[in-house]
């Protein structure tokens, strides 16, 4: 159990050797990012360590004016994201789509996508440079197909349009944007078509590639992985998750284990506001992906992915300006200084329990910690989700003295030192979960040991 003594501190993060790192503890990152050469995460231009840590924006380009998303980049930027997530061209979450701010349409004759309007593709160019000298990564959706393949997306324009024009229209994007070191291509969006229109998908990857675009390339489906979804592409570079699955771990671990290796995210689970979500399920589908081997994570808030379009799937009233200082806003900030204090990318999940080895809950549950480790088990973290078991066990490597430990509040950073040295079993600890709730009401915690 926790010593009786429990000295409870709130300290910065950054002010402790977390595992020793300096892995990404800061966002100066050369871009373009790349593969790691293990394939399971991305590095930048120097082989730094990049964390994917992402907001979702899907109407950014088409719904906000230029001084509008600056305030918008600025106010993510202060708050630990590097990454956005973005529909190149809004089929109907904005004001006046597929307008933009400005009034300006997408394609000169509506719904060609070989006939590109030239200012409406100047204004994504400002805002897409915008992020880049902010450092943030641009996750670009190109022709976003819409759900179920229906009125939300590009689908069935692209389906009437046919293949050549499409093909067109990733050569020109792929022209237009080749050298803007900060984006990420994301094709589909939403919708895994039947195999007579995976074309569709096939062709706009394509033809990005021969439009002389290199940078990474992944795909959005109707909530299942790319690779799933399509295989071993040639121009599929990574995986992604897509699930709202209440035990989203289990996806998580099944990406993790997908044969060729290769780095995957997060890319959307719940978002805040929207599916009745709760504060701790938000973080908990963060540090759940993160500890089983994703790369980074996307999370989304409503109002700001659609920034007060008057399209909304969950209505609501609330300004985005707002709501982007909102309860699991603040929490993925903690996230991101956690993670920026360890060296995460040499961390593996704990999968068969040789640490976290009772306590744990119950397989396939929503209330199921779960865990990584460093190489040699000098640190480990984990995390105990709400309504978990009461005491859990860890297997130390070395002497359980030779650890410093510590509950970590996920929404405050707020730490309760832990004492190794009473109540030993070899090298076995076990440890009594805080019985207080943390800063926002809740009872998840992080656990963060590291040998001395």
């Amino acid at each position: 159990m926790i010593s009786g003594r429990i000295f409870i501190a709130v300290l910065v993060l950054a002010s402790i050797c977390l595992n020793c790192a300096d892995v990404s503890g800061s966002d100066q990152f050369r871009f373009p990012i790349r593969v790691s050469e293990n394939g399971r995460y991305f590095e930048d231009q120097n082989g730094k360590p990049v964390l994917i840590h992402g907001d979702s924006a899907w109407s950014l380009i088409a719904q906000l004016n230029l001084k509008e998303a600056e305030y918008y980049l600025n106010h993510r930027k202060a708050q630990g994201f590097n990454a956005i997530i973005v529909n190149l061209i809004e089929r109907k979450f904005s004001a006046n789509p597929p307008r933009n701010a400005l009034g300006d349409q997408p394609f000169l004759r509506p719904g060609d996508l070989s006939t590109p309007n030239e200012r409406y593709f100047s204004h994504a160019d400002a805002v897409i440079t915008m992020a880049a000298r902010k450092g943030i990564l641009v996750f670009l959706v190109p022709a976003y197909l819409g759900w179920k393949g229906g009125e939300e997306g590009w689908f069935q324009e692209i389906r009437i349009a046919g293949a050549e024009k499409l093909r067109i229209y990733g050569r020109y994007v792929a022209s237009r944007y080749k050298a803007f070191s900060n984006i990420v291509w994301v094709v589909g969006g939403d919708f895994t078509p039947p195999r007579q229109y995976q074309w569709s998908v096939d062709t706009l990857a394509e033809g990005i590639r021969e439009g002389g675009a290199t940078q990474l390339m992944t795909a959005h489906c109707g909530q299942e992985s790319p690779a799933g979804a399509f295989g071993n592409r040639k121009w599929l570079d990574f995986n992604n998750v897509y699930s709202y699955d209440p035990s989203l771990y289990v996806e998580t671990l099944k990406e993790y284990h997908r044969q060729p290796i290769r780095p995957f995210i997060l890319i959307e689970s719940l978002y805040e506001n929207e599916h009745a979500s709760t504060p701790d399920r938000i973080r908990q589908q963060a540090y759940w992906s993160l500890l089983t081997g994703a790369a980074g994570h996307f999370y989304g808030n409503n109002p700001v992915w659609n920034f007060g379009s008057p399209q909304k799937v969950f209505p609501t009233e609330q300004p985005w300006e707002e709501a982007l200082n909102s309860r699991s806003a603040k929490d993925m900030a903690q996230l991101r200084k956690l993670f920026g204090q360890i060296r995460w990318n040499t961390m593996v999940p704990d999968m068969d329990h040789r640490f976290l080895v009772t306590g744990y809950g119950q397989a396939a549950s929503p209330r199921y910690s779960t865990a990584a480790v460093a190489p040699g088990g000098k640190a480990a973290i984990v995390y105990v989700a709400t309504e978990a078991p009461a005491k859990l066990t860890v297997e130390l490597n070395g002497a359980p003295a030779g650890y410093k430990a510590m509950w970590v509040d996920p929404t405050d950073g707020r730490m309760i030192h832990i004492d190794m040295t009473t109540e030993l079993h070899g090298k076995r600890k076990e440890l009594s979960i805080p019985t207080v709730a943390n800063h926002s009401g809740a009872n998840d915690w992080i656990l963060y040991l590291q040998t001395k």
